[in-house]
């Protein structure tokens, strides 16, 4: 009688042992079950936010190509106005120039003429009124003005004392001022002292100091 109770007693021990078994795997699977679910709203979430920059992706793509589109065409359009600005420049310019030109070809039938001097100045008269039109200004420096590097540009060095060092003693062509800025410089000669005199000025300097040296001994 002992042996069946205690055969009993270790059934029923083995059946617990077994039910609490069966709990714990239930657990466990509940629980696999609920990552599971979590990773794939991951995975989902993941998906549309892939899709989302996809497309911003694409309309950051076309908003690319219609500002490089609008920037061709910008620089179309400036390159179109340049070439109708310098276009008209000339334009303006030649036509300033034309009824000068015309009064010369006409004049130069009658080279012979005596009064062709006198239609010569004339036209050169309508130049000047040309330039003068295009705020052309001329630099015509003199004999004797100061040298200035922004305006002259010196072409040779001439040793003389009929002007001051470093000034004009001649002028080889005149120069021009547009609106107030050089475009081409005076060709200039500029004085400097004789070598003679500065030989002079040496000897004598020298021949100072010794007297000196003399007074002093």
């Amino acid at each position: 009688m002992e042996d069946k109770k205690e055969v009993i007693e270790k059934n029923c021990g083995n059946n617990n042992m077994n039910g609490e078994s069966n709990s714990n795997v239930t657990k466990n699977v509940d629980s696999l079950d609920e990552n599971v679910e979590a990773l794939q709203r991951e995975i989902q979430e993941l998906k549309d936010r892939i899709e989302k920059i996809k497309d911003e992706r694409e309309k950051y793509k076309d908003s690319l190509y219609r500002l490089s589109a609008k920037f061709e065409h910008y620089k179309e359009m400036v390159e179109k106005e340049k070439r109708n600005i310098q276009f008209n420049t000339k334009k303006n310019i030649v036509e300033l120039f034309l009824i000068p030109f015309e009064k010369l070809k006409i004049s130069m039938k009658y080279k012979d003429d005596p009064e062709f001097i006198k239609a010569i100045e004339m036209i050169y008269k309508d130049i000047i009124n040309v330039f003068k039109n295009l705020n052309l200004e001329f630099i015509v420096p003199e004999k004797g003005d100061q040298f200035d590097p922004f305006e002259h540009e010196v072409v040779e060095k001439f040793e003389t004392n009929e002007v001051n060092e470093y000034c004009i003693y001649d002028v080889q062509s005149i120069g021009y001022k547009l609106e107030g800025e050089v475009i081409k410089p005076a060709r200039v000669v500029v004085a400097i002292k004789p070598k003679d005199i500065i030989e002079k000025g040496c000897k004598s300097q020298n021949s100072e100091e010794e007297e000196d040296k003399e007074g002093d001994q």
